[in-house]
């Protein structure tokens, strides 16, 4: 009898999670990552095309790899990247205001001029990030922080710049920053490594500091082998996923492109695709459809977050207002129990 009588109270639980009111719970967003193919960038009438599908498919978003302009470790950049705002940039903003659509891009910045013995036209070079409204306004612009160093092909170094070993520029902490936009109240963007959690994960740690609710992320996460793709250190959602559990506050998506790597050292190499997002706590969602140069996500503005075992509508208020302020958000009044007996999960929505 002890036994039917404690059965039937999990089953009370896991009902009671189910019926207790909620909040009113913020609107859905609907992303659209661009998987790029290497082939493809700088190719703006590929790239408008894309987005007038994820328009036409209901997105809001729509998120371009790293280097979408010219392909990442490129040499050209040195001589043919452009400042922000410029002729390249104009061309992401002419996407945005004639598909009526929110872009986010990686692509390359025009740096200081380079040093002695350099090609005449030759400048340093950023890996830069944008994020641009439908009217066309830059509202967030990133120099990636964590840039890779000697990557760039020797030879290409020594012809341009004359230096025997090359790199993007880094930029400065200072540049992160967050904005309201129609996703999160603090939206900000990083490029690829700048999400990485590898000690000691200095633009993370900064932006961290400004409790962001959404993170846009250009990847560029390649491996050796396509096999190698999807597996860990190969996957640009589970390195979402480590960025988002890192913040304890933001959804944090972002694209990847597909396809071989033509530029730089270390190759042969391939862009990954894996696209997707992860919530707060780092539970994570990849597209179904890894490679695909266009996939959509509905990305929702709550998330659940465990809480142990809750038992009762009671008990609830007491649990999950403090489970969901760990992530730097508020109860939307919902709870269920996941594990009967162990585990029960909070409804959490970003403040």
């Amino acid at each position: 009898m002890l036994c039917l009588k404690r059965f039937l109270t999990i089953v009370a639980t896991v009902v009671a999670g189910w019926l207790l009111p909620s909040l009113p719970v913020r609107a859905q967003t609907i992303v659209a990552m661009v998987q790029l193919q290497s082939s493809d960038v700088g190719n703006f009438g590929v790239m408008k095309t894309l987005a007038q599908q994820a328009k036409a498919q209901g997105a809001q978003l729509v998120i371009f790899p790293e280097a979408s302009d010219f392909g990442w470790l490129n040499p050209a950049v040195f001589t043919q990247a452009a400042p922000i705002p410029g002729p390249i940039s104009d061309q992401f903003a002419a996407i945005a205001t004639s598909v009526n659509i929110w872009v986010a891009t990686g692509l390359s910045e025009q740096g200081p001029k380079a040093g002695p013995g350099s090609l005449p036209n030759a400048y340093q070079a950023y890996d830069s990030g944008i994020l641009i409204n439908p009217q066309g306004q830059i509202v967030l612009r990133h120099r990636k922080f964590n840039v890779l160093q000697n990557a760039f092909d020797p030879a290409a170094c020594q012809a341009i710049l004359n230096e025997p070993q090359c790199a993007y520029t880094p930029g400065s902490l200072s540049d992160i920053t967050t904005v309201q936009t129609p996703f999160g109240s603090r939206t900000s963007l990083l490029v690829c490594a700048d999400a990485y959690t590898y000690p000691p994960a200095s633009a993370l740690s900064t932006l961290k500091a400004l409790s962001p609710d959404f993170v846009i992320v250009p990847w560029g996460i390649t491996a050796g082998t396509q096999a190698e793709c999807g597996t860990s250190g190969f996957n640009a959602t589970g390195y979402a996923s480590q960025a988002a559990a890192y913040l304890k506050s933001a959804f944090v998506v972002g694209a990847n492109g597909v396809g071989p790597r033509n530029y730089g050292r270390f190759l042969p190499s391939v862009y990954c695709g894996d696209s997707g997002y992860a919530t707060p706590t780092g539970a994570s969602v990849e597209t179904s459809q890894p490679t695909q140069e266009l996939v959509l996500l509905t990305i929702p503005k709550s998330f659940d977050a465990d809480a142990g075992p809750i038992w009762n509508n009671d008990e609830a208020p007491s649990k999950c207002p403090t489970t969901c302020s760990a992530y730097a958000a508020t109860w939307n009044g919902q709870w269920k129990t996941t594990v009967p007996g162990q585990m029960s999960v909070c409804g959490c929505v970003p403040q």
